[in-house]
């Protein structure tokens, strides 16, 4: 599976720590060095890169991906056209959670034209939402 947008990675941790082999990606070399001190920390195995979305072919190379995880990455308007084309070209499920970002509806209702999603979970403002063409 492959994260986008790792920033702290704790979907990529909590995914490797049952088992799954997971690329943590971002565009922040912060991010990424943030990523690999958390799983050293905590003994787990997450392979990182660091990988923009305008420029996806180290993503795009590797797919089709079982799982793409995204968790609050709908802060900024461009992500929502940049999402929108790169997650067709990686695979055809994705876990999106999203904190109630402005951007969040505008990428849903576009995203419906071509994926069906289904809400999966809820917690306060924070909506996990699986998407699947």
């Amino acid at each position: 599976m492959v994260e986008l947008g790792c920033g702290l990675a704790l979907p990529s941790l909590a995914a490797a720590l049952v088992g799954a082999r997971v690329l943590a990606t971002d565009w922040s070399p912060d991010a990424i060095a943030v990523l690999e001190l958390n799983a050293s920390r905590n003994s787990v195995s997450v392979e990182s890169a660091l990988v923009s979305w305008a420029e996806p072919e180290p993503l795009v190379s590797r797919a089709p991906w079982d799982l793409v995880l995204a968790a609050d990455v709908l802060y900024e308007r461009r992500n929502v056209d940049e999402l929108l084309a790169l997650l067709p070209r990686l695979g055809g499920e994705v876990l999106l959670a999203d904190p109630g970002r402005p951007h969040a509806k505008s990428f849903l209702e576009r995203a419906a034209e071509d994926w069906k999603i289904v809400e999966i979970a809820r917690q306060d403002n924070t909506v996990v939402r699986s998407l699947r063409r």
